[in-house]
């Protein structure tokens, strides 16, 4: 009996700490033991099963192989499993514009992934609304156009009048004097570039940029043709939309940034990640994460842990100049580094690190800097789709933070 029954222990043994040496022959069981014994190995393979779905739960990974329906031990964590395909769905609906998106069935998370889809659609629309203000006076201003009489001068628009068939100008209202008075090519410049524009005809509108020494400004310009003084002429009735076009950009800008560190957020990050790709560029992936986020703001507050994602932040700009650092999450960053290879990545992130970590910010402080990062290399020939390439990186940083946790223990 004892021999039998310390063989049955240590295959549950190996089950569980050593699997691929667990090895159970029912067949050299005594026959009063061969019941138990298949048993035995269906709840292994129950064990086996369940263990490796919680295994890829942890990393993020919900695209490999369920455990069989019989298989009533993973139950709870298959559950756990669909409600994370649903989450996802969900978030990439949200992604896309999708602010009616709910999650229940997670407890404070649901709390809180509920507030922050609020938040956007909130900032969402106060960014729309705005926008929508500026462009309803952009029209304003075009539809404010043209009285060639004489109040002509008095209209806030540069207006000339070219003769079409000697491009001879043929009168100029104060506010085109005013620019000629400033830049005498002004009037040459802008004709030219209409005059370059295709198919052009009466009551065209066009957006052209003409730039003025160092600052690049933007026109409308609505072009109309008429009997002028017994001459075929036409009008260019000039508005500078310059500052509304800075408001808009800068509206649109704001709308691609994280708002506690400034760098890129998760939606310019995506897009800029495809066209990328889509460009055959050769580029790193880096995926970081900060270690202990949470120890920090539950032991000493939030306001050391922005402190905490702000000066991680300022590291992580050093990279390079042209690289794009965006905050994805709350403690999760991506960098994308264009013409860098593997290794000259983790060598400057092996850099990043040590400086990190040696803060002068950590001072005094009860608590320590560290990060995790993973590296996806990425050229010209690549065939991977950017969720694959961001998973690699993902489950290279936590290979990394698993390392840095067991060295610290060690």
């Amino acid at each position: 009996m004892e021999p039998v029954s310390e063989n049955l222990f240590n295959y549950l043994h190996d089950v569980i700490y050593d699997q691929e040496n667990a090895v159970l022959d029912v067949e050299k069981l005594p026959k009063d033991f061969t019941d138990l014994g298949s048993g035995l190995q269906y709840f292994a393979e129950c064990v086996i099963e369940t263990k490796e779905l919680a295994q890829a739960l942890s990393r993020g990974v919900l695209n490999g192989k369920l455990p069989s329906r019989n298989n009533e031990i993973a139950a709870p964590l298959k559950s756990l499993h669909a409600s994370l395909k649903h989450l996802t769905w969900q978030t990439q609906q949200i992604a896309q514009g999708d602010y009616n998106q709910r999650v229940e069935f997670m407890g404070d998370f649901s709390a809180a992934f509920n507030m922050m889809i609020e938040q956007l659609a909130e900032r969402q629309q106060k960014l729309e609304d705005k926008i929508e203000q500026i462009q309803e006076k952009t029209v304003s201003l075009e539809q404010s156009n043209l009285l060639l009489t004489a109040l002509m001068h008095h209209v806030p628009q540069q207006i000339i009048v070219i003769d079409r068939n000697t491009h001879e100008i043929l009168l100029m209202n104060n506010f085109a004097l005013k620019e000629i008075n400033s830049d005498a090519k002004y009037v040459e410049k802008i004709t030219q570039i209409m005059y370059n524009q295709n198919n052009l005809e009466s009551g065209n509108e066009i957006d052209i940029s003409y730039k003025q020494g160092d600052v690049e400004r933007c026109f409308m310009v609505k072009t109309y043709f008429l009997e002028w003084n017994n001459s075929n002429a036409e009008i260019f009735v000039i508005s500078d939309v310059s500052a509304t076009k800075n408001k808009i950009k800068k509206l649109e800008i704001h709308a691609y940034r994280d708002s506690l560190t400034d760098l890129y957020n998760r939606t310019y990050g995506m897009i800029t990640l495809d066209s990328w790709l889509f460009e055959k560029r050769r580029f790193s992936l880096i995926f970081a994460d900060l270690d202990n986020l949470k120890f920090i703001n539950d032991q000493f507050g939030h306001n050391e842990g922005d402190e905490y994602i702000k000066n991680a932040a300022k590291h992580l700009r050093s990279f390079s100049l042209d690289s794009i650092i965006c905050r994805i999450g709350g403690d999760e960053f991506m960098l994308l580094v264009p013409n860098f290879s593997l290794e000259e990545s983790y060598e400057i992130m092996g850099r990043i690190y040590e400086n990190f970590k040696n803060d002068e910010y950590l001072n005094g402080k009860q608590f320590s800097y560290s990060i995790s990062y993973g590296i996806a290399s990425v050229d010209k020939d690549n065939k991977l789709p950017a969720s694959d390439i961001l998973s690699i990186a993902d489950e290279r940083m936590y290979k990394d933070k698993r390392l840095r946790k067991k060295a610290r223990l060690n």
